[in-house]
Order: C-alpha cells, then sequence, then structure tokens
C-alpha cells in the first residue's frame, strides 16, 4: 500500500450532475428477454441509470457540476489554481479535456490543468493528487473534477448495458491552517491485470479494427470499441484484494469502524457492495447506496452518492471513509473530515459545448 498523509487541505464543495434521460433497466425487455432483464436487476440492484444526450460528453456533466460548485459557493474561478480531470472518457485523443474545462471555467493562466486517465478509483485517486499539489504549490485552491459515460462504450448487445449510467461531479479543495483538517490515503495498482477491464481499440495500438459486432467468449455481442470485462476476475478482485486494502489502511491508522461516520464506497453492483460491506463488518446504515437509482457511474459514484445523501440534508462534520476501485486495475481507500454543509443536490442538464464541435 502507497500510504500518504496531507494536512491543512479540506473540502470546501461537493457538487455533481446528471442527463436528464432517465432508463429504467425493464425498458430493455424490449431488447433481451424479461427473464434476463428481471435477474439482472436482482443480481445488480440497477433499476435505473441516466444516459446523456447524443452530443453530451463527460466533461460536459463535469463542467455542469463544477459551474453549480462555484456559483454555489460563491467562488471566483480565478481563485483556482489547479484543475484536474479524472475520466476514461475524454473529449479528444488530443489535447487533454481538462484545457478545455480551464477555458469554459475561465480558469486562469496561472495554473496547472491537466487529465488523468482513470475510472472507479478516480474519485481518491483524484483527491490525493489535488490535495497533494495543493499542499505543494502556491496555489489557493484545486478543482478535482470527474466525469463519467459509460453508456457510450457499452455494446448494445451486451446485458451489462442495464448497469452503467452517465454523471459528471466536482471536488473543490482548499488550504487552512486548521490541525484538523487532515487526509489519509491507501493507495495500489496492478497493471498486469490492465486487461480485466479493457477498450481494445480507440487508442494508437489499433488503430484499424472493425467496428462490426462479434461474438465472444462469453457469449455477447461487442466490437473492439465496447468495454471489454472479465466479470469473474473483476468480482475476485473486488471481494478479495479490496477488503484487504482496507484492513492494512485501517490498521496502519489505527482506525476502527466506531471511527468512521459514514463509509462512501464506488457503487459497482448491490451483490459486490453487500459482500463488501458483510467482509468489512460495515453496517449499512453507515454505507448509503445509489446503485439502485444511477448505476454504476464509475469514478463518479463516490461524490455521486453524497450529493444524493446529503444535498438536502445538512448534518455537520463526519469522519468518512471513501472506497474506489476498478480499471487498472487500481484500488484506493482515503480517510477525512467532511462538512456536509458543502454538499450540494444534483443538477441535471442536457447541455453541451457547442464550441467543442470544430
Amino acid at each position: 500500500m502507497l500510504s500518504s498523509e496531507i494536512n491543512g487541505i479540506r473540502i470546501i464543495g461537493i457538487s455533481s450532475a446528471i442527463p436528464s434521460t432517465k432508463v429504467e433497466s425493464t425498458d430493455y425487455n424490449s431488447v433481451f428477454d424479461e427473464d434476463t432483464v428481471r435477474k439482472t436487476i436482482e443480481s445488480t440492484g440497477v433499476l435505473s441509470t441516466f444516459h446523456s444526450a447524443p452530443q453530451q460528453t463527460a466533461s460536459d456533466l463535469a463542467y455542469a457540476a463544477a459551474k453549480n460548485l462555484l456559483d454555489k459557493q460563491g467562488i471566483n474561478p480565478s481563485e483556482i489554481g489547479i484543475l484536474l480531470f479524472i475520466s476514461a472518457h475524454h473529449d479528444y485523443i488530443a489535447p487533454a479535456t481538462a484545457f478545455v474545462l480551464q477555458k469554459r471555467l475561465g480558469i486562469p493562466t496561472d495554473s496547472i490543468v491537466f487529465d488523468v486517465n482513470q475510472g472507479c478509483s478516480g474519485f481518491v485517486y483524484g483527491l490525493q493528487m489535488g490535495a497533494s499539489l495543493l499542499k505543494s504549490s502556491t496555489a489557493s485552491k484545486a478543482l478535482v473534477l470527474l466525469g463519467d459515460s459509460s453508456s457510450r462504450v457499452v455494446s448494445p448487445k451486451d446485458t451489462s448495458r442495464l448497469l452503467f449510467g452517465d454523471s459528471g461531479a466536482a471536488v473543490l479543495l482548499e488550504k487552512t491552517d486548521k490541525d484538523i483538517d487532515n487526509m489519509s490515503f491507501g493507495l495500489k495498482s496492478d497493471g498486469s491485470r490492465f486487461s480485466d477491464i479493457y477498450i481494445p481499440a480507440g487508442g494508437f495500438r489499433h488503430t484499424d479494427l472493425s467496428q462490426d459486432l462479434h461474438v465472444e467468449k462469453d457469449g455477447r455481442e461487442r466490437s473492439a470499441y465496447h468495454s471489454h470485462m472479465d466479470g469473474t476476475n473483476v468480482f475476485v478482485f473486488s471481494v478479495t484484494d479490496v477488503p484487504n486494502l482496507v484492513r492494512e489502511f485501517m490498521k496502519e491508522k489505527n482506525l476502527s469502524v466506531d471511527d468512521v461516520d459514514m463509509l462512501f464506497m464506488h457503487q459497482p453492483n448491490l451483490f459486490i457492495i453487500k459482500n463488501l460491506l458483510r467482509k468489512l463488518k460495515f453496517p449499512k446504515e453507515k454505507a448509503p447506496t445509489t446503485i439502485e437509482k444511477f448505476g454504476n457511474t464509475s469514478g463518479v459514484s463516490i461524490p455521486l452518492t453524497l450529493c444524493d445523501y446529503y444535498g438536502n440534508n445538512n448534518d455537520g462534520v463526519k469522519q468518512m471513509l471513501f472506497l474506489g476501485f476498478g480499471i487498472g486495475l487500481s484500488w484506493g481507500v482515503a480517510y477525512m473530515p467532511v462538512d456536509t454543509s458543502v454538499i450540494n443536490p444534483i443538477v441535471m442538464t442536457d447541455d453541451f459545448f457547442e464550441d467543442g464541435l470544430i
């Protein structure tokens, strides 16, 4: 475990955004047989997802979340010196989408902006990077943006299409001189398992693969431009490596379940979530879920769940444990105090960046 402690940095705003198109899982009865849909709902817990509009990207959803956060918190973009965009779904191969977001938000040139190609652990990784850069620079505030449009990369013939929704999120970090503002992180990654979750085409490794669908060994039809996942390997990883990291982290930090007010974890599916809570001995009352409402929204799922749970419910400062895991493979855990009054309700938008259609 790569462990880090970062003092004097706090979260001063969290916002999330979803598109307006709601897709009920039962809508897929006309695509797959009803029995298959029913069993998928029972095993995953996903009752609905939200899909982005045709020209709407992950960055559009992240932008909407960021604009809402800055407006609600009364923050001038000129105060921001660091902007990170955490996503596996970027607007272009080049340049980094963070530059597009810098332009749209009006972040000054005296800043550092870049993309991080990360998925389901992106919230934890993003917080660690944003806080580290803030701590070691002259910047006073850092904006960590996350975006996901997984519905675009799942084959229409794949039943896992029921699981994935689109969303965006924004987290604002600020330097502080308070001793209580302490962030602890534990991170791991394993590139030897990179192909357990991947999209073969779209980069420079394969530039001329067909977009035709073909039946794969699991019996599902996909093209090389669709997401491929080894479900068995990913499940084993989720219920072994992930809880082992949490145990290692909590032992190193001398933490117990009682020290944690709330656990917010990535929302892959209800079966994995239940297994993790059982293995970690966390009561479900401490671990809100949104998998049923929004499906799997990758790295955005943690802040989306925060906004769903606390957006209209100020409950003071809570000691929170965050747990993200997935593509890479990568997994990470973070522990910190969060003032729930700075968590905003979810906004809905179908807007997109028209100037980006160049």
